[in-house]
């Protein structure tokens, strides 16, 4: 029996041809992936700071009756829409950035609806009142990422830049639904009367003078923010059929690592404020107890 295959001229026996293409060198395929944009972390984190310090300065105020918190809630209050909608422009960034956006959006509304059970029958049975959130952050951003994750196809079908002037233009006409009207830029519509006479559309911006949210954040406006800001994540997020150039999304700095301390806010917003208003309300009756022994 033949030692060799007899093979055609020019063809390698099989061992050779294993031993040839193991030798071939390894191509590393880059992944089409997005990084992690550090900047959008640590801008979130800083925001999710001065909600904190908000927060805390509001409670010591209404709550406890310190002078100085009400001195310091009176000097964040005018900022407070600025950091809120920087809050909500990065969420709507992340939202086109998520691989699932329905699943985030679901998660969030369960969270939203147990923190509206919690602050309108539970706690007032514990005896705190005035807490009461019925449509604040969490869920304008849990109907805000529902509505983009299930519209997703016709959103894509907007330009990025027509996208987001387009609903950056829609949320200065509507800033001034909740007193009445509509307009930017000397613009002044109106609206009827009638929408303002029940409590019941105030997940839209139209609500009584008696109504009290302590969190709230309307769809109308709030709501073309989220959206502008997924118009904004167009230039992060790479998509199939990019060129290497547009894959690059945004400069590299934006990419490194520049304030650790906000980056670890950014990355774990949820669970802080998931718990920043217990904890601040736990330590005010803790350090109101002490202060009264011996007294």
């Amino acid at each position: 029996m033949a030692d060799k295959l007899d093979l055609p001229e020019g063809k390698i026996s099989l061992p050779e041809m294993r031993i040839k293409k193991s030798e071939r060198p390894v191509q590393f395929v880059a992944s089409s992936e997005a990084r992690r944009v550090a900047l959008i972390d640590e801008i979130r984190g800083f925001c999710v700071l001065c909600m904190v310090c908000y927060h805390a300065f509001f409670i010591l105020d209404v709550q406890f009756g310190v002078e100085w918190g009400g001195t310091l809630y009176g000097f964040f209050k005018p900022a407070q829409p600025i950091f809120a909608g920087v809050f909500i422009v990065i969420s709507g960034i992340c939202a086109r950035l998520s691989r699932d956006a329905k699943k985030r959006g679901f998660l969030l509304a369960v969270i939203a609806a147990l923190i509206t059970f919690a602050t309108v029958l539970l706690l007032p049975a514990l005896g705190f009142e005035g807490m009461q959130v019925w449509f604040g952050v969490l869920h304008l951003l849990a109907v805000s990422m529902l509505l983009f994750a299930f519209g997703k196809k016709i959103f894509d079908k907007i330009p990025a830049p027509v996208g987001a002037v387009a609903f950056l233009a829609l949320f200065l006409l509507f800033a001034p639904v909740s007193q009445g009207h509509l307009g930017m830029f000397g613009f002044h519509v109106d609206l009827p009367e009638g929408l303002y006479q029940t409590n019941a559309l105030a997940f839209l911006g139209f609500y009584r003078p008696d109504f009290a949210s302590w969190d709230l954040f309307p769809l109308l406006p709030w709501l073309f923010l989220f959206l502008f800001g997924t118009f904004i994540g167009k230039s992060v997020k790479k998509e199939k059929g990019d060129t290497e150039r547009e894959k690059e999304g945004l400069p590299e700095f934006c990419y490194k690592k520049h304030m650790l301390f906000f980056g670890l806010l950014g990355r774990h917003a949820l669970p802080i404020y998931l718990l920043h208003i217990p904890v601040f309300y736990g330590l005010g009756y803790f350090l109101g107890a002490i202060s009264s022994i011996g007294q």
